[in-house]
């Protein structure tokens, strides 16, 4: 029950940003499943302590003052020798993986314009900002390219929006009042089922129009292989899957290679796509 308003909330959501090309739309989609939910517990006499206990609310414990937020650094409580050499695999996994999370989300927001992005300008800003990040006591990050596309789609062409959403986090923080003690957990589960259907559909479907047959296969080798192998492997794997192809001859993206039409080389394959 505590799902469901989520999934069918994602799909509405959905349906409408595709349907409706406004940059209000998804706010306002938010703001009527907020309101809808309020407007519910009002109906039925219940209460926010009643909600949360339900499991409907989450129940979060009243924020720290912003300054003491770094007091929760503790360099004395670590133990260092469980995380060396026992979590080494998982550290350099894990540096893999946002390392490439950051290239993937410049060729997400790259596909998306039509002059091309410079990769090694982009790459050093997340690169300096994860630094800067890192030494405050903050975590590791990249483009939110989610939200770098639907502002795109909705026509926002103004560096304000970076402003604003910058003004309303730091706002965010520093007041003393937890702001996700208000909001539904549904809704949350809205925007990632949301968010979760506009990339399927996208780099699953929509895709195979920018992609030659090769590249188009090796992303659906990836997604199929990640799933079974989980993040890491699954990457690795699709990695392999792409050189095979490439020391095959088709044309994987290589500007310099012939390109090859898969139904000659290998008709196997577009039956798998």
């Amino acid at each position: 029950l505590l799902i469901l308003p989520g999934i069918l909330g994602g799909l509405g959501i959905y349906l409408s940003i595709r349907t409706v090309k406004h940059m209000a739309v998804l706010p306002l989609s938010v703001a009527s499943i907020m309101l809808a939910f309020y407007i519910t517990l009002t109906i039925t006499g219940t209460t926010i302590a009643e909600a949360k206990e339900l499991g409907w609310v989450n129940q979060a414990d009243p924020p720290p003052v912003w300054y003491h937020t770094w007091d929760y650094i503790q360099f004395d409580t670590v133990i260092w020798d469980a995380i060396f050499p026992g979590q080494l695999l998982t550290f350099f996994s894990m540096v893999f993986v946002v390392a490439l999370s950051s290239s993937l989300d410049i060729a997400a927001i790259d596909l998306e314009i039509p002059k091309p992005l410079e990769y090694n300008y982009e790459l050093r800003m997340v690169g300096l900002s994860n630094v800067i990040s890192g030494i405050t006591g903050g975590y590791t990050g990249s483009y939110i390219f989610s939200q770098s596309i639907f502002s795109l789609r909705a026509g926002i062409r103004s560096r304000l929006m970076g402003y604003v959403i910058a003004i309303c986090e730091a706002i965010t923080v520093v007041i003393p009042v937890s702001i996700i003690s208000y909001v539904p957990n549904f809704v949350f589960g809205c925007l990632l089922i949301m968010i979760c259907i506009d990339l399927m559909v996208e780099w699953l479907w929509d895709v195979r129009k920018k992609l030659s047959k090769a590249e188009y296969f090796v992303a659906l080798s990836t997604f199929v292989l990640i799933q079974c192998l989980s993040v890491e492997f699954g990457i690795i794997a699709g990695v392999i899957v792409h050189i095979m192809l490439l020391k095959m001859g088709f044309n994987v993206g290589n500007k310099s290679s012939k390109e090859t039409d898969l139904e000659v080389r290998s008709p196997s394959l577009p039956a798998m796509i």
